[in-house]
């Protein structure tokens, strides 16, 4: 129905379009189908224009190299993502792509055609992204033909067998390099659970998987009323530090409640290091715990914490855990949902900025990277929000955290 238009004749159309049942061969309804693939279409194309946008900002910048001070790469990713609502960790992901585009002519193509869409881009760009040009090439023209309605992993999956046949030999290379890099992080996620994210050898961690789907089956064969996902994961607890989830976890909690929980009203608590629970919940985990190191930090009606030490120089110790708390343990930068890495002065120390709550932030690493190029300002505004202004004079607010009380 809508195949034959032009991208921006899209929108129009889809909204000037009688989507009535006046055929009998649509009764289920196959112009809606129609008008989603066409809009499917136009928001591929969007992304790709963005893409472009991306890639002549960056060469803008680059062409008057010499007049800035900086990274103008880091810059032009900082500035990009807050233009899209996005962390300056994903505006460096969206100029990589942009780069690599360059050198991958079918990909692109097939991107600004609209016939693949931003995900099949990403997967295949994470594959290459390290790679030299060569090799880039080769693969972009391997995948020539090849990735019209595949899934985003089916098209990382035929990117990576073009790298392997491209050189064999720097493949194996590479594999060493990469398997050595190996770490175990965390995510937070609503109603008291989290994920735990390992990176290490792809043949140890399907091991653990399959190691554990073995042992849960086993247990539910003989009558564990547990599913299977519980067993998995009370198992690798238990095998990894030595406790039994039966007996409760040896735990440290610091929990931070509204002043108004010495009332007896019922308000949101918050555990360090994952975010807002339920006051049940953490009654739960204390009572449940063998020992547990229990810390209460109270907040006035305003959402603030009093009685702090002001001439410190660094933050440290109660503040530091304090602004973490009260920042959600998330970059304050707006649109960036990373974890703090960093406590900084809003208004620089060098420029007389106090070591106070009031002009501490929480930050990732890279946006604090960003707080200091050459063209950016950061300042506090009456009332809590944090303006961000840009090289461009473009400004972007992070509104105050969220008092941590009973709304």
């Amino acid at each position: 129905m809508f195949e034959d238009l032009a991208p921006e004749e899209v929108l129009a159309a889809v909204a000037g379009a009688d989507f009535g049942v006046h055929e009998p061969i649509d009764i289920m309804g196959g112009k809606h189908i129609d008008a989603i693939a066409a809009l499917e279409r136009v928001v591929r194309v969007a992304q790709a224009r963005i893409v472009e946008q991306v890639d002549a900002l960056h060469a803008l910048r680059w062409s008057t190299g010499p007049s800035l001070e900086g990274d103008p790469s880091l810059t032009v990713a900082a500035e990009s993502a807050l233009a899209r609502g996005m962390s300056p960790t994903a505006g460096r992901s969206m100029l990589a792509t942009a780069v690599l585009l360059r050198s991958m002519p079918v990909l692109r193509e097939a991107f600004g055609q609209g016939r693949v869409s931003e995900g099949i881009v990403r997967a295949v760009v994470r594959v290459v992204r390290d790679l030299d040009v060569d090799t880039v090439a080769a693969v972009d023209g391997a995948l020539e033909g090849r990735l019209d309605g595949v899934s985003a992993p089916r098209a990382g999956e035929l990117a990576r067998t073009a790298v392997v046949e491209h050189d064999v030999e720097a493949a194996a290379t590479r594999e060493k390099v990469a398997r050595a890099e190996q770490y175990v992080s965390y995510w937070d996620e609503p109603d008291g659970v989290g994920t735990l994210i390992v990176h290490g050898p792809a043949e140890q961690l399907v091991g653990i998987r399959q190691a554990l789907q073995v042992h849960a089956d086993r247990l539910r064969a003989r009558g564990d009323e547990r599913d299977r996902g519980q067993i998995m994961v009370n198992t690798l607890f238990e095998r990894t530090t030595g406790i039994e989830t039966v007996a409760g976890p040896e735990i440290e909690l610091s929990v931070l409640m509204p002043i108004e929980a010495l009332q007896g009203q019922p308000v949101a608590a918050e555990l360090a290091g994952h975010g807002p629970i339920s006051p049940q919940l953490a009654a739960e985990l204390v009572d449940g715990a063998h020992q547990t190191w229990f810390r209460r930090l109270f907040t006035d009606p305003t959402g603030s914490l009093a009685g702090l030490d002001r001439t410190r120089r660094c933050f440290t110790g109660t503040l530091a855990s304090w602004i973490r708390t009260r920042d959600h343990h998330r970059c304050r930068q707006p649109s960036c949902g990373c974890r703090i890495r960093d406590i900084d002065h809003i208004r620089p120390h060098r420029n007389g900025g106090p070591t106070t709550q009031d002009n501490g932030q929480g930050l990732c690493r890279l946006s604090n990277l960003v707080k200091e190029l050459p063209g950016w300002h950061v300042a506090r505004e009456p009332g809590g929000t944090v303006r961000w202004t840009t090289p461009t004079g473009h400004t972007y607010d992070a509104p105050p955290p969220t008092p941590h009380r009973r709304t």
